[in-house]
């Protein structure tokens, strides 16, 4: 079963967005085209869409690289 919040559309209020849903575009109620206007963006209901627990536009999360790769990067 796909979890919503393991979807990289998902963004969760309010630190990440101003409303909790599926940011992914063929989802969204209300889109915009700039990048300065992207607080007026409505997302669509993650529920909904995902309500048997398979959404076509599922992602999963980019994994994030190790503690031991990360401290190397950052002596490169």
């Amino acid at each position: 079963m796909k979890h919503c919040a393991d979807c990289r559309h998902f963004r969760k209020a309010p630190y990440q967005a101003k409303h909790e849903g599926c940011y992914h575009p063929d989802n969204m109620v209300g889109k915009q085209k700039d990048d300065y206007l992207d607080e007026q963006q409505l997302p669509g209901d993650h529920e909904r869409i995902n309500a048997r627990g398979d959404c076509a536009q599922f992602e999963p999360l980019a994994s994030q690289p190790s503690l031991l790769r990360r401290i190397f990067s950052l002596g490169a």
